[in-house]
């Protein structure tokens, strides 16, 4: 599984109840870290998702307008 597939998805910790205690986790541990270009790719994808809809918008005004 690609890694900014795992950076969007996010991981739950499935809750177990025990005797003598309400709830415990079942995960241990921290997630590993991400690298760098990892989260760079990501926001690179997440504002370009919402910048090139916005650029093609501005650059073809003219045609949006109604006259």
């Amino acid at each position: 599984m690609p890694r900014l597939l795992v950076l969007c998805l996010l991981r739950r910790r499935r809750r177990v109840a025990h005797s003598g205690r309400r709830l415990a986790h079942s995960a241990h541990g921290r997630s590993p870290q991400l690298a760098s270009s990892d989260v760079a790719v990501g926001l690179v994808v997440i504002f370009m998702t919402f910048l090139t809809p916005c650029g093609y918008m501005l650059s073809n005004l003219n045609q949006f307008r109604r006259d």
